[in-house]
């Protein structure tokens, strides 16, 4: 009686556990879509793993900032790091208008993400798009006007890996989406290189990035 008491809190214990996350956000890239590795972590010094978004702050708290360090090589470098310079927080966002994945997250909530933060800059950089503006793209999304577009030119086709630009302001752009938040005067706090984001997980980060530690 005693082992068959055992085995059937064993099968409850396997049936109560934890449920697995949701698939992970694709990555856009030129003519298909492929899934995005998960970020990568290395071991911190207490034992545990620290993610990509955790080193980036950690990075930009105790070493150089070489968004605002670095000679910016493009005109959009030049407009974003002038905007992180200033007091205040600053979304900056890699995307693309054949990107899906960029298509989805302009269709779940960048609007409402803008319009609820109004003291937060946010610049829309369009990337590997054969040096063309997204800004077209954006303006059937509702974003408020107050949104700026850039645009980074790649150094020819963008439809050849080779070509395209994979950094910006000596800081790797891995793939589109990708999210960055800055703080006020040019500091990294997050770097979301990571594909598709929620607007609440998105909204999360700016409500740590701001609050008073």
């Amino acid at each position: 009686m005693r082992s068959l008491v055992l085995v059937l809190l064993g099968l409850a214990c396997v049936a109560t556990g934890p449920v697995h996350a949701q698939e992970e956000p694709g990555e856009c890239v030129v003519g298909q879509l492929e899934r995005a590795d998960a970020p990568s972590s290395t071991a911190s010094p207490s034992g545990g793993t620290d993610s990509s978004a955790t080193r980036a702050r950690r990075s930009a708290v105790a070493g150089p900032r070489p968004a605002v360090s670095v000679s910016p090589t493009t005109e959009a470098e030049a407009v974003v790091q002038d905007r992180i310079e200033e007091k205040g927080l600053h979304v900056v966002h890699f995307w693309a208008p054949w990107c899906s994945n960029s298509q989805n997250e302009l269709d779940n909530g960048w609007a409402g993400l803008v319009a609820a933060n109004p003291a937060v800059t946010f610049t829309f950089v369009t990337v590997w798009n054969d040096n063309e503006s997204g800004a077209a793209t954006l303006n059937k999304h509702s974003l408020p006007d107050r949104v700026a577009e850039v645009t980074q030119p790649d150094l020819g086709p963008s439809n050849q890996e080779e070509n395209r630009r994979h950094s910006f302001l000596g800081l790797p752009v891995t793939w589109v989406p990708s999210t960055w938040i800055f703080h006020g005067n040019g500091e990294l706090a997050f770097a979301l290189n990571y594909g598709e984001m929620e607007m609440d997980t998105v909204q999360g980060l700016l409500d740590a990035t701001s609050a008073d530690w």
